[in-house]
């Protein structure tokens, strides 16, 4: 997560970068956590393991509160 955070703010162009459909597939297949498509909207990947277990630690949270 570190290094992909760094790669970001080290080079922003990267980010903005056009997906192909393939591409975008790749990453949901790979387990990144966030996904930008071609037109610059921002995906959360739901079957990425860290994005549930934070799912469910923020519902847990909302519970104790």
């Amino acid at each position: 997560m570190k290094k992909m955070l760094y790669s970001l703010f080290a080079s922003p162009d990267r980010l903005l970068q056009v997906m192909s459909h393939s591409e975008i597939q790749d990453s949901i297949e790979d387990g990144d956590r966030i996904v930008v498509d071609a037109d610059g909207n921002t995906s959360v990947n739901i079957h990425c393991q860290q994005v549930q277990d934070d799912f469910k630690r923020h519902v847990a949270a909302l519970k104790r509160a």
